[in-house]
């Protein structure tokens, strides 16, 4: 089942953005954009939910550079953030476990 969403809001980010970004920069968030739409973004890019937002989504489109989505309803989404990734623009992961005790005895 393909989800097709449209793009409702959050153009004056895009283009605040777009302002300063390389041309190959506005090629990766563009293909990005057009994926979230499409549905297919959750299949190719690195995805982090927002456990406080769970309708915001963080996208991963280069190790330096995500898209923060806002998806309504499986019919629209709105583009809330792009920038370079840092510390304030993932969801606080503090909570979170740290690693898994794996010790396994054998029987």
């Amino acid at each position: 089942m393909a989800m097709r969403l449209q793009l409702t809001a959050g153009l004056e980010v895009l283009e605040e953005w777009s302002a300063t970004a390389s041309q190959a920069e506005r090629n990766i968030v563009y293909e990005a954009l057009f994926a979230i739409g499409d549905g297919s973004a959750f299949l190719i890019y690195d995805v982090f939910g927002d456990p406080d937002e769970l309708h915001n989504f963080a996208i991963l489109v280069k190790a330096d550079l995500m898209v923060k989505v806002c998806i309504h309803r499986g019919e629209s989404f709105e583009i809330r953030q792009i920038g370079v990734l840092d510390e304030t623009t993932l969801p606080d992961a503090s909570g979170w476990p740290t690693g898994i005790d794996a010790d396994i005895e054998d029987p």
